[in-house]
């Protein structure tokens, strides 16, 4: 039998040119992720360096008292019986607080503080539900010695918080002030509701990873608040630019469900004197704000009607954010806080006011 020479395939140009193509996209990916690493080192770094000269330039007001193995930041101002706390909303800073708490320190003793983990607090255990968040509330009183009673202001997410506290608290709470506070069905109700639920829920996941590469920072996501006082609108801006912020910003989120259910379970205040605020502007989709709002007033009313002696004002034109940082719709906050500090030290009814 003759020898059969064998031999390779010889390669196509066609071939030879998916290898090339191969070998560039290669590069290319490689090339592209490197890019990107560098960008993310240089903009943590940035980042770093950013927070830190924002740390130096707005240093804590307020003094630093021990919740049980981490601090918590506290400002109190004024002199006076009953004493006012005012509970932030979502991830807030005291600094939020520049028209209200000096304004109300004119009539009595007024504190506003850090929640674990916002603005100068330490950071503090998890879930950072209105349960977590109320018995923090209690221990820092406590070991600060202020002493009952207390006119408890909560500001959007801030009135689960006083409300649970209220419930666990209540031979120390002499009244409650809601301004444009969330309702505990506020996520579940609606379709809309649900929907806006998601798409923040959404965010708060990835926030924290963009704040940590500076992505926040640089592209202003959080511009400076031009309706507070200069020095608390930088101080405040320093802060939501920080990583810290979207954390607890995150960390509050994912667990405001839980912290619904927990006011839900509140229930009623019986006879506790409580004076609700509701603004008419909360930026829905023009399409849909008429329903919105409808529905947002709804929920607001039935909030009053937790107390048997309560207040329902509405802030016509007064957004959910203005009724702190704008300086004549914070005026009527202030107003509304003041009527309550005169109702809890004359013994009489709020609505007999």
């Amino acid at each position: 039998m003759a020898n059969t020479m064998l031999s390779l395939p010889t390669a196509t140009p066609g071939a030879a040119r998916g290898r090339s193509l191969l070998r560039w996209l290669t590069q290319a990916v490689t090339g592209s992720l490197l890019v990107l690493l560098v960008l993310g080192l240089a903009g943590a770094a940035y980042q770093i360096m950013a927070t830190a000269r924002d740390a130096h330039a707005f240093p804590p007001p307020g003094q630093f008292v021990d919740v049980g193995g981490y601090k918590l930041h506290l400002l109190c101002v004024g002199q006076g019986s009953p004493t006012v706390i005012l509970e932030s909303g979502q991830a807030n800073s005291v600094s939020i607080w520049a028209w209200v708490q000096p304004a109300v320190a004119r009539t009595t003793r007024i504190c506003a503080y850090d929640r674990a983990g916002v603005g100068w607090s330490a950071a503090g255990p998890n879930p950072r539900d209105a349960q977590q968040m109320a018995v923090e509330l209690h221990t820092l009183l406590n070991n600060a010695g202020i002493a009952a009673p207390y006119v408890l202001v909560g500001h959007s997410l801030g009135g689960l918080v006083t409300h649970v506290y209220a419930a666990q608290y209540p031979a120390e709470v002499a009244g409650l002030v809601w301004l444009d506070v969330e309702h505990p069905a506020q996520w579940i109700r609606t379709p809309e509701g649900h929907a806006q639920y998601q798409q923040i829920l959404n965010l708060s996941r990835i926030g924290p990873w963009l704040a940590r590469v500076g992505l926040v920072r640089l592209s202003n996501y959080f511009p400076a608040d031009k309706d507070l006082p200069p020095q608390a609108a930088a101080a405040f801006k320093a802060w939501v630019d920080t990583t810290r912020f979207m954390e607890s910003n995150a960390a509050e989120f994912q667990a405001q469900l839980a912290s619904a259910a927990q006011a839900q379970a509140a229930g009623s205040l019986g006879g506790l004197p409580l004076l609700v605020l509701t603004a008419t502007d909360h930026g829905y989709p023009p399409a849909k704000a008429g329903a919105m709002e409808k529905q947002w007033l709804t929920m607001q009313t039935e909030l009053a009607t937790l107390s048997s002696d309560s207040v329902h004002q509405i802030v016509a034109g007064a957004t959910h954010g203005s009724l702190q940082v704008v300086q004549k719709d914070a005026q009527v906050s202030t107003a509304a806080i003041v009527r309550m500090v005169d109702a809890v030290r004359s013994r009489k009814p709020l609505t007999a006011r």
